[in-house]
């Protein structure tokens, strides 16, 4: 799998977990991969419970700033594909 299949493969989960966090359709579509979560809606508790979870399935520990700096789907999903293995 080349890096752009796996990036798009982390948005595609890091985007269905996020949709399950906030009770709506699997794609979101009124939420770009760019777009800032905050002002589209999602709080800090929300993204810290889908982080969680994403961690726990990947193996994979973020450290705080990382989770506070990732401010979209994209950048979120950068992180994790960057975090540590537990």
């Amino acid at each position: 799998m080349s890096a752009v299949d796996t990036q798009q493969a982390m948005r595609a989960r890091v985007r269905a977990t996020l949709a399950h966090q906030l009770q709506e359709e699997p794609s979101l579509p009124w939420l770009s991969d760019t777009e800032p979560l905050a002002p589209a809606g999602v709080d800090s508790v929300q993204l810290i419970s889908v982080v969680g979870q994403l961690e726990q399935e990947l193996g994979v520990t973020l450290p705080d700033d990382a989770v506070l700096e990732s401010a979209s789907i994209s950048s979120l999903a950068t992180a994790l594909t960057r975090g540590a293995r537990r």
